[in-house]
């Protein structure tokens, strides 16, 4: 079967993915284990665990399709399309792409971890990459609401956090309440067994939400001996007044959710109500190489059609 290796090393997860020519994706992932009670990982760490991990995923994943061909390589190398962008978490990545597309003889494309979960999330939720769209991308990393280009993936921030991120207040609390890092999951098992209602307000100047004063609620909350299921619900009502916030007044816009968060069942219930929002299931939110395999196989097409993307090439 030919077609197109993915490969991402996040801050949090480890995965390799392969869509054929004809769009059919195979993917293995696993995440990084956290120290328990910690709220993330060094980034020394991170690089050593992917490293380790790389071969036993990827054997597992070649293992699952039939007399594989590598026709690119497609890789994640860098946390968004913009100067000084860098982790070293995607050095693992790119240099096992490099050897894997130099040894082969075929094009490697980097491309951002970001425009990895755009192409995820758009494959996830039935979306086409075309025409202007937004993307709110939620995740432990990072929480901004993007204008995207079409094809080209061209990216203007509109709004963003000027603290924390969801992500990072959805982990910050559940480890507090004892939860295993990410806590995300967890957490939201527990909120959907609230009946508590919360209205939070949200500071919102300057196109920059300011959240990391919730986590000073929530601390009261929890102090004062409110059930679990309630703290987890506060939790989830901070994040959703959160994403409502930043999208208000866009209601007639295209908006694509990308990133672990935006796979909350809470978040969906209460904004998808709307045709024109979009949401990936988890698997397609989560970070994960299946975007960055897809993304390998356009810009292969492209350019043996002709019309290159605006994409970092090397061979």
């Amino acid at each position: 079967m030919k077609g197109f290796l993915g490969i991402d090393t996040s801050n949090y997860t480890t995965s390799v993915a392969f869509c054929s020519d004809d769009g059919e994706l195979f993917s293995k992932r696993k995440l990084l284990e956290v120290k328990e009670g910690a709220c993330g990982i060094r980034q020394s760490d991170a690089v050593f665990i992917h490293t380790k991990t790389l071969p036993a995923l990827s054997r597992e994943l070649f293992s699952s399709i039939d007399s594989p061909k590598i026709e690119a390589v497609g890789v994640s190398g860098f946390p968004r399309r913009a100067s000084g962008s860098y982790m070293p978490c995607f050095l693992a990545g790119v240099s096992v792409a490099a050897s894997t597309a130099a040894f082969l003889k075929v094009p490697l494309y980097v491309f951002s971890h970001q425009e990895g979960h755009l192409a995820a999330a758009a494959k996830g939720s039935g979306m086409e990459l075309e025409g202007d769209f937004l993307a709110f991308h939620l995740s432990g990393g990072t929480l901004e609401l993007l204008e995207v280009k079409g094809k080209s993936l061209e990216e203007k921030l509109l709004a963003c956090s000027a603290d924390i991120t969801t992500g990072q207040l959805i982990d910050r609390c559940g480890v507090k309440m004892g939860l295993k890092f990410p806590c995300g999951a967890e957490l939201e098992e527990l909120a959907i067994k609230s009946t508590a209602k919360f209205k939070v307000n949200i500071p919102f100047r300057d196109s920059k939400v300011s959240i990391a004063g919730l986590e000073n609620s929530f601390d009261k909350l929890l102090k004062s001996g409110a059930p679990y299921e309630d703290c987890a619900a506060f939790v989830f009502e901070c994040v959703i007044s959160t994403v409502e916030k930043m999208i208000s007044g866009r209601e007639q816009e295209k908006i694509l959710f990308m990133g672990g968060v935006s796979s909350s069942r809470l978040m969906k219930s209460r904004l998808f109500r709307d045709s024109n929002r979009f949401f990936a299931s988890g698997e397609y939110s989560c970070d994960n190489a299946m975007g960055i395999a897809l993304l390998a196989r356009n810009a292969f097409l492209s350019e043996k059609d002709g019309d290159g993307l605006d994409f970092i090439i090397k061979h």
